[in-house]
C-alpha cells in the first residue's frame, strides 16, 4: 500500500472516529449543461447527490484563550472537511452542500498534498 493510500485510509477512519463531531451532509454535484451542435439544443444533466460525514465549523471563527470569540467575516460561511474517498466526484465551485435543511454554495476548494481530504469553504445561498 502506498503512503498516499495509507493516509487516505487513516483520514477516513479518523472522520468516523470523531463520532458526533462529524455530521451528515449532502454534497450535490452540479453537472453542466451540454450544447449539442447538430440539434442546436442544450441538454441539462441531472445533479448527483452524495451523502457523507463531514466536520463542519464556522469559517474564520476562532476563540482566544480568555474565551473571547472572534467572529467570521461572513456569518453564513462554513468550513467543511471530509475524506476525499467519501466523494466520487471532484469538488467544484458550482456545487452545493446541504446541511440542516440549508443549502450552501461551494466558494473555495482546498486539497491536501496527499489528496486524502477536501476542505470546502461554503456560504449560504
Amino acid at each position: 500500500m502506498s503512503l498516499r493510500a495509507m493516509i487516505a485510509s487513516a483520514v477516513s477512519s479518523a472522520i468516523v472516529a470523531t463520532g458526533d463531531i462529524a455530521e451528515a451532509i449532502t454534497y450535490t454535484s452540479k453537472s453542466p449543461s451540454v450544447y449539442i451542435p447538430s440539434t442546436g439544443q442544450v441538454t441539462a444533466n441531472p445533479d448527483v447527490n452524495y451523502s457523507l460525514r463531514a466536520i463542519v465549523a464556522p469559517f474564520g471563527a476562532a476563540s482566544l484563550m480568555d474565551g473571547t470569540e472572534i467572529k467570521p467575516e461572513h456569518t453564513g460561511a462554513l468550513s467543511v472537511l471530509f475524506a476525499s474517498a467519501d466523494l466520487a466526484a471532484t469538488p467544484d465551485s458550482s456545487d452545493t452542500i446541504t446541511r440542516g435543511g440549508k443549502v450552501y454554495k461551494v466558494t473555495q476548494v482546498v486539497f491536501d498534498p496527499a489528496g486524502a481530504t477536501y476542505r470546502l469553504i461554503v456560504d449560504i445561498l
